[in-house]
């Protein structure tokens, strides 16, 4: 598995609501993503993310979107370096 699935990110939005989110891989592929400890989604490479269980709302989820946008451009720039 990546150790890159397995990351951590706090960050603000622009209207000020604050993330905490736990990310981990899960074992059927994607990745599980632990929002502020209050819901749990699974995000997919292509910018799919499903539902899990706890608080949904669109916000979460577009900030969920937002930030695995980068989490998978950090993933490519890792893979990139390490194989050079």
């Amino acid at each position: 598995m990546n150790e890159w699935a397995n990351s951590h990110y706090t960050f603000e939005n622009g209207d000020g609501t604050r993330y905490t989110m736990h990310l981990m891989p899960h074992v059927h592929g994607g990745t599980i993503v632990c929002v502020n400890d209050s819901s749990m989604w699974l995000a997919f490479e292509n910018g799919d993310v499903k539902f899990l269980c706890g608080k949904q709302n669109t916000y979460t989820k577009k900030a969920i979107q937002d930030i695995m946008a980068i989490h998978w451009q950090r993933v490519a720039h890792a893979a990139l370096e390490d194989s050079q």
